[in-house]
């Protein structure tokens, strides 16, 4: 009888430590904080542009704040200047822009991992002037010569609004430092357009002239977060 009893006791001991160390791991599972706080930086493709496009000036940043564990509000701030000569058309736009929406973030992290594969929307708003240098008139007969007409008249007062998808990522490659990257579909919603002319690029959006109210976009940068809690 003693030898059961002692048998019973041996098994009962097992049993409470293995429970004790799935209790364990559940509750480090439950304690285990994530960083919440304001991420933000620089995009480098409108930095790197600027450097090697002579034609292009700009600069954007980049930000997010972290709502839950998946869901982040985001948004980018930025201004361009783009002068440009072409064939038929020259002309220069200057302006600035904002965008804001939210990020879903659609990868599973491990443990102490924090990174993102996302899908995001935003709503975009670019105030601009353009000035007009000089157009060519759209002549199908190749008999006739072409002509120019040249304005030099600026155009103040300007802007569009339009809605943009964005897919990307946000990699960790230091403690607090990420590496961002992403494609961006648009569609214009509407505008205020030069009197008897139309917008030819918009800040945030791009050139707009022969898009059908469609743009394409990219952005890479690198952001850092300010953890201000832990969850």
């Amino acid at each position: 009888m003693f030898k059961y009893f002692i048998s019973i006791l041996l098994l009962l001991s097992c049993l409470l430590s293995t429970a004790q160390g799935e209790n364990e791991i559940k509750n480090d599972s439950l304690i285990y904080q994530q960083a919440y706080g304001l991420r933000a930086g620089i995009d480098l493709a409108s930095l790197i542009r600027t450097g090697i496009d002579e034609d292009y000036t700009g600069f954007q940043i980049l930000a997010d704040y972290r709502m839950s564990k998946r869901l982040y509000v985001a948004g980018e701030l930025g201004a361009e200047s783009l002068d440009k000569t072409s064939e038929r058309v020259d002309y220069k736009t200057s302006g600035s822009f904002i965008k804001a929406g939210v990020d879903y973030n659609f990868y599973q992290n491990w443990l102490d991992m924090d990174n993102m594969i996302y899908g995001g929307a935003r709503l975009g708003y670019a105030t601009m002037s353009q000035t007009l240098h000089r157009y060519d008139y759209n002549i199908d007969n190749n008999y006739f010569p072409v002509f120019t007409n040249v304005v030099d008249r600026e155009f103040s007062g300007l802007n569009m609004i339009w809605l943009e998808i964005q897919f990307g990522f946000k990699v960790q490659v230091l403690n607090n430092l990420y590496l961002t990257a992403n494609l961006q579909l648009k569609r214009r919603l509407s505008e205020k357009t030069p009197e008897n002319f139309d917008n030819l690029y918009a800040p945030g959006f791009g050139r707009t002239f022969d898009t059908n109210d469609i743009g394409v976009g990219y952005s890479y940068g690198i952001t850092y977060r300010i953890p201000f809690v832990r969850k």
